[in-house]
């Protein structure tokens, strides 16, 4: 009986140790709340505090109301809450958007936040969406469908952005001209168009009207427009643009085709004119290369030709100068030898005269002696006889007794 008493308490025990840690447990789980660090919360009490919970971890919400707000928002605004935007030349078109947009950093701008939408974050991207649409609006006018088209789509998307997070800005109509579109006479068109009024001597535009995000505490962090569709008049216009476009662009092509043509056929001209004036070139330089060649072959052999003439001249004139002293030393030797004759017989003929009475056949004989020495002396003149003779001991002095007498007949000079 002890032990069933103990099995049944020891039982009890656990039965309740369990209860209460589930009882624990459902009260956590009704009283205590977990908030992450993607959110903030606004807590309520039941006596009328309100705290703004802006930190990541668990608080108690015993007897409270709460409301959780993300940090950031990221909206997509399509399909039915899609943006119509008329442009200044009458086209209009439909565009997708997406805005990134942040809570409000402080906790009084949290505490301002909740009391204006208490938690309902489909009024929160109502009112985004309610602003987005007047700058939208507000911007399209500035240009035109074709411009937004072709050239300004993301100006077009800063001007929204800007009236997004500022502000509308203040705007005016004025009149412009559109480019390279013309009415049936041929006239430019000129539409009523809206610029940006800006502060004075500022590059800052003018604001009209605040942007109520701004009270709202929420910072634009990103805005993109997503997708653009062009009514069916613009679309149309668009595509005889296209087509006027792409006739342009073919007469260009064909114009610059004609034109490449023009300058290859030119270039083919010039490059044919080049050829034919190098080969030109090249011909008279080889006949003024060869005719140079010839001259200097003609003039080295008229050059040869005067050195051999002025060689065989100089021999010429050498072997006359010789030939010619030859004869006058021969002739100036004669001449001395006939002189040295008649020196002989005159004195010959003085010293018979002095000596006394000749007679007069020694008279007559030594007329013949003196001829007959004047004759042999010529003869002996007229012989090439040697300058230098070379004796020898035999003989001697009939050799010596010869050259007395060939120098006395003058044969042989004193030297």
């Amino acid at each position: 009986m002890d032990d069933i008493e103990f099995d049944f308490v020891k039982h009890r025990n656990k039965i309740l140790l369990t209860c209460g840690l589930i009882f624990s447990f459902i009260v956590s789980l009704m009283f205590i709340g977990n908030n992450t660090d993607q959110s903030w919360l606004v807590i309520q009490y039941p006596w009328g505090n309100v705290k703004v919970i802006d930190t990541a971890g668990w608080y108690f919400k015993v007897g409270t109301s709460y409301w959780t707000y993300p940090r950031n928002w990221q909206v997509e605004y399509d399909r039915d809450y899609a943006f119509k935007v008329v442009f200044n030349d009458g086209g209009s078109a439909t565009m997708n958007a997406m805005v990134r947009f942040a809570s409000p950093p402080t906790i009084d701008g949290k505490r301002k936040f909740h009391q204006l939408f208490g938690g309902n974050e489909e009024a929160v991207e109502a009112a985004v969406w309610a602003h987005l649409s007047d700058a939208m609006k507000s911007s399209g006018p500035v240009m035109s469908a074709s411009e937004h088209q072709s050239a300004r789509r993301g100006e077009f998307t800063s001007l929204v952005q800007d009236q997004l997070q500022r502000g509308l800005f203040e705007m005016r109509r004025v009149s412009r001209t559109l480019q390279d579109q013309f009415d049936d006479k041929g006239k430019p068109i000129t539409v009523y168009a809206t610029e940006v009024v800006y502060e004075d001597d500022s590059s800052t535009q003018k604001i009209c009207r605040p942007s109520p995000l701004t009270d709202f505490g929420l910072i634009i962090t990103q805005f993109s427009i997503t997708d653009v569709v062009y009514d069916d008049q613009t679309q149309r216009q668009f595509a005889q643009k296209k087509e006027a476009f792409l006739a342009a662009e073919g007469s260009k092509a064909q114009r610059e085709k004609e034109v490449q043509e023009r300058l290859m056929v030119e270039e083919r001209g010039r490059r044919e004119k080049a050829e034919t004036e190098s080969l030109a070139l090249r011909e008279k330089a080889k006949e003024v290369i060869n005719a140079q060649k010839e001259k200097e072959v003609a003039e080295t052999n008229a050059a040869r030709k005067v050195c051999v003439a002025q060689m065989a001249k100089q021999e010429a004139e050498t072997l006359a100068s010789q030939q010619l002293e030859v004869a006058r030393l021969a002739k100036l030797r004669a001449t001395e030898e006939a002189e040295a004759q008649m020196i002989l017989a005159s004195a010959k003929e003085k010293s018979l005269k002095l000596a006394g009475a000749l007679s007069e056949r020694d008279r007559v004989l030594a007329e013949i002696e003196r001829d007959k020495a004047i004759g042999v002396a010529e003869r002996l003149a007229k012989i090439n006889v040697p300058q230098f003779i070379i004796s020898g001991q035999q003989g001697g002095s009939e050799n010596l007794i010869n050259l007395f007498m060939l120098r006395q007949l003058g044969v042989l000079n004193n030297e």
